[in-house]
């Protein structure tokens, strides 16, 4: 019936369905505000732009996510910075990343994967000593918590994915961004 009410409205792409997932989605996830997109690249892209990446800028990102995510940094002309995994979780090895901080780098974006989130509290210190955003690679995290906070809600943006194959996939293709920062809420929706 949802369907069927959401394809005989002919409102497609944005429209009042839309609004209501992007604020209960976000709602879940513990932030404030969501903005849909076109699918989870565009997530990552979007973030990257909406935090101010210019050309040249340095992100810091794990050597084992999936090409969207380091394609996502490029086309936003970042240049992705990698660090290995921790061998236990597979997930970004937070204890590499200061190493890779430079003059120019701006963001650091981990992944979270396999129903795992990265070890964010020592990642949150990090980028706050150095003045750095933090963007959340959610795609295959829906709902995976860190000490009670779900994927996605402890960065300045979280990205997820809702491409059919993904914990919550979509008839199609489809992505958010969720962030508790109006400004940031209003460049994504600019963008």
């Amino acid at each position: 019936n949802a369907i069927e009410s959401v394809l005989s409205s002919g409102q497609l792409i944005l429209g009042p369905n839309v609004q209501g997932f992007e604020t209960e989605f976000a709602s879940w996830c513990g932030s404030n505000y969501g903005v849909g997109v076109a699918n989870g690249t565009d997530a990552i892209f979007l973030a990257c732009k909406a935090m101010g990446l210019k050309d040249g800028d340095e992100v810091i990102t794990v050597s084992n996510t999936a090409v969207p995510t380091v394609s996502a940094i490029t086309a936003a002309g970042g240049i992705p910075v990698f660090v290995d995994v921790d061998p236990k979780t597979c997930l970004m090895d937070v204890k590499s990343v200061q190493s890779k901080i430079t003059n120019k780098t701006k963001l650091i974006l981990p992944v979270h994967l396999y129903g795992q989130t990265v070890d964010m509290d020592p990642l949150i210190e990090i980028a706050k000593d150095k003045n750095l955003g933090i963007i959340e690679d959610c795609a295959q995290a829906q709902g995976a918590l860190y000490k009670d906070r779900k994927a996605g809600s402890m960065g300045d943006i979280g990205a997820f994915s809702f491409y059919p194959t993904k914990i919550l996939g979509t008839f199609g293709d489809g992505g958010l961004c969720i962030t508790n920062s109006a400004n940031l809420r209003n460049q994504l929706k600019k963008l």
